[in-house]
Order: C-alpha cells, then structure tokens, then sequence
C-alpha cells in the first residue's frame, strides 16, 4: 500500500454493521484518547474518514480510525465515511502501521503485536517482514522479543496503560521467572522508568540470594544516588573514597550506555546514525578496553603473590649464576 492508493480512494458511506474490527487486537485503547474523540465528534461531526480493506461476504475489516469507530457507535450514528482499500491480510496488517507511522500514534508494543501476528499467524519470514514494513530485520526481531520474551501478565499491563512500554523493553533483560515478581514491584512502589532500570541492574549484577531481600526492600536501590557510601567505606583512605566515587559513577554511566545502545533505542537510530557514530563507538571501545586492563591490574596488585611464585622466579636466576 502507498499514499497515492490511499488518497486515490474516494470515501464511501459504510453501514456499521458491515465493518468488523478485528484488527483492533493491535492497537492500545486510551479512555482519555477515546473521550477527545467522542466529543470532537461529537461537536463537528466526522471530519476524516476511516481506512477499511475488503473482506468476506461484501463486508470490511477496519485498518485505521478505531477511536473514531467507537465514537460513531457511541453517538448512535448508521453509517460511517471510509476509503476502501483492495489489499489482502498482510499488507493489512502492515497498513496499520504504516498509516499511523506518519502521525507517530502508533507504540513500540503495537508494533511488536503487528510484526509477531504476521511471523506467527501469517508465517511470515523476519526478512519477509522487514521487506514489507520497510524496516531492518533487526527492527523486526526486536520487536518479535518484546511479545515472546515478555509474560501474558506483563504484556496486559502495558496494554491497560498500568506500566509504560519503556519498562517492558527493561523487563526483557530478565529471566521469564522473575519478570512477573518485578512487575509486582515496580506497580506497588509505581517506580519510575530510571528507578527500574537501577533495579534490575541490581538484580543482574548480585548473587540470586540477595534477590528477595533486593525486592523485598526496592527502596535500598531505586532511591541510591551514584555517589551514596556504603558499609566498609569508612575503611577507606581519602584516595580510596575518591576512587571509590569514581568507580560508582563509572558504573552508573555504563548502565546508562547500556540502556541507551538497548533495543528501544536502536529502533530509533537509522542505519546513518550508526555509520556517522561507528568512529566515536570505536574509541569507546578502545577506552573501555583500557579502563578494564587497568582495573584488571588493580585486581591482581591487591593478591598477595603465593610463595611458589617467587621460588619458581628464583630458579631461573640460580641457573643463570651456575651458567
């Protein structure tokens, strides 16, 4: 489907009766959203028609406008003025998205359900995908990840607004088992986006013992600024407190470089951006690469060396006198 295909077609009067919309399943329904619809419509009438495609027994399957939709049942209207598309179940599907795509009203979840209905129920390839929608195949697996990675539980609350799907694409760095306890948390303190992101991080770097205290108690980390002492740092020397802040603030942007490569936000980098930005990911690299030699250095000065090492260095100076 192109833009010319779509302004080409002359809206028609169509009885509600005949248009199904069981492509609704795809898009997220906002009360506030729904409620600014009904009374412009209301107060105007319809001032622009839906998109339906033609389906079985002279009837249609709605593509666009499902607020809409709903305001003219709700007003009790017959009819309702749509342009008809001649397209077939796929390029349907990617018409929803394709259409919503110019007025950016269309979430990182409901293109995941598009793309994972078409690889599921369509059987669709990921390429296949990719050629129809006019994405990288890397847009689409990311996308089939955030339905397949994420529990039934999780993905009804995004759809019911509970938790921002900014969170859903954090909650696929979990294991499946610990999504749902997560969940629980973040809803019961209403964490924000920021506060999640410190809590998972927690529970990925410690040992799975210290999870439930870790949830039990979310508090300890979500509110715990990059700079906050911990126990043990009154041990420390003043060069030690400095490097200590230091290496807490390395940490923390790291997370934040993580999240920011994440799949979220590369679904918004073009392939552009990634060539523009390779030399500066490249020197980042090599600079990392340098900080962890140099923490690695740190690491094994702090060992003390075992006795066998020096009588095994000595060996080869006794030998060299003897020679």
């Amino acid at each position: 489907m192109n833009d010319k295909e779509l302004i080409e077609a002359e809206p028609i009067d169509i009885s509600l009766a005949k248009i199904g919309d069981l492509y609704g399943q795809f898009r997220m329904v906002s009360p506030a959203s729904d409620l600014g619809v009904f009374k412009s419509m209301e107060k105007y009438g319809q001032l622009s028609p839906v998109v339906v495609c033609k389906a079985k027994n002279n009837e249609y399957e709605l593509i666009d406008g499902f607020k809409r939709l709903r305001a003219t049942r709700k007003l009790n209207k017959k009819c309702i003025k749509a342009r008809v598309l001649d397209i077939g179940p796929h390029a349907g599907k990617a018409a929803i998205l394709q259409l919503n795509w110019v007025g950016k009203s269309v979430s990182d979840m409901e293109e995941a359900m598009v793309v994972h209905s078409l690889y599921c129920e369509n059987g669709l390839m990921q390429i296949e995908i990719a050629s129809l929608l006019g994405r990288h195949k890397s847009w689409v697996c990311r996308r089939n990840s955030l339905i397949e990675q994420l529990s039934d539980e999780v993905k009804e609350s995004i759809k019911l607004g509970l938790i921002k799907v900014t969170i859903g694409w954090k909650l696929t760095r979990l294991q499946r088992c610990n999504k749902e306890a997560v969940l629980s948390v973040i809803r019961k303190h209403r964490l924000t986006l920021r506060q999640t992101e410190k809590l998972i991080f927690a529970l990925l770097s410690r040992p799975r013992s210290e999870h439930e205290a870790i949830l039990m108690n979310p508090q300890q980390i979500t509110h715990q600024g990059p700079h906050v002492q911990k126990r043990g740092d009154n041990r420390l020397s003043r060069a030690g407190l400095v490097l200590s802040g230091k290496l807490r603030s390395m940490q923390e942007h790291c997370l934040s470089l993580v999240e920011g490569v994440g799949p979220e936000s590369l679904s918004h980098l073009t392939e552009g951006d990634i060539l523009c930005l390779s030399p500066q990911i490249g020197k980042s690299i090599r600079i990392a690469q340098d900080a962890l030699d140099t923490l690695k250095k740190a690491l094994i000065v702090s060992k003390p060396k075992p006795v066998q090492e020096k009588e095994d260095c000595a060996a080869p100076r006794a030998s060299r006198q003897r020679s």
